[in-house]
């Protein structure tokens, strides 16, 4: 019951209705790569939060399949170098499918495991995962937050 209710929420923070805002891909609709670009004084971009994303569930779903990968392949917070649209689109793809990659790495695992311990932590599967869920919505919001302060920002420049 607790593995199915993790993965219907993640599934829902990326592409459903979750009770607390928008969707992942709703706040990401309309907003253009050079906006998502656009890091405002002390913030990380929208493009860099979901680089984020994307690169975190993407180590949590290698170590949920049993590999010790520490930190996601692109680095923390990737940046883009050349922002171009096809990057953008690119990276919102990368962005869902890492969220069905965590998805699948979930699903190996039986319900009776989560209240193991994971790896060789102090804390157990279920903490883990719900730690990953926390995560995603955290870096969700601060997506919506800089969505609305950029759409401020281009509105000022205009």
């Amino acid at each position: 019951m607790e593995k199915q209710q993790i993965i219907d929420e993640l599934k829902m923070l990326l592409d459903g209705d979750p009770w607390h805002a928008a969707s992942l891909k709703e706040t990401l609709n309309g907003i253009s790569g050079e906006r998502a670009a656009l890091r405002l004084p002390g913030t990380h971009s929208i493009w860099e939060l979901a680089g984020h994303i994307a690169g975190w569930n993407n180590v949590w779903a290698e170590r949920l399949r049993g590999n010790p990968v520490s930190e996601p392949a692109d680095g923390n917070f990737p940046e883009e170098k050349v922002v171009a649209e096809v990057a953008w689109q690119g990276l919102q793809t990368r962005l869902a499918d890492s969220f069905a990659n965590l998805i699948s790495g979930i699903e190996l695992h039986s319900e009776s495991e989560f209240a193991e311990r994971f790896e060789d932590n102090d804390y157990t599967l279920s903490f883990f995962l719900h730690g990953a869920v926390r995560h995603n919505v955290h870096h969700a919001a601060q997506i919506a937050l800089l969505k609305s302060a950029t759409a401020k920002h281009e509105t000022a420049a205009a």
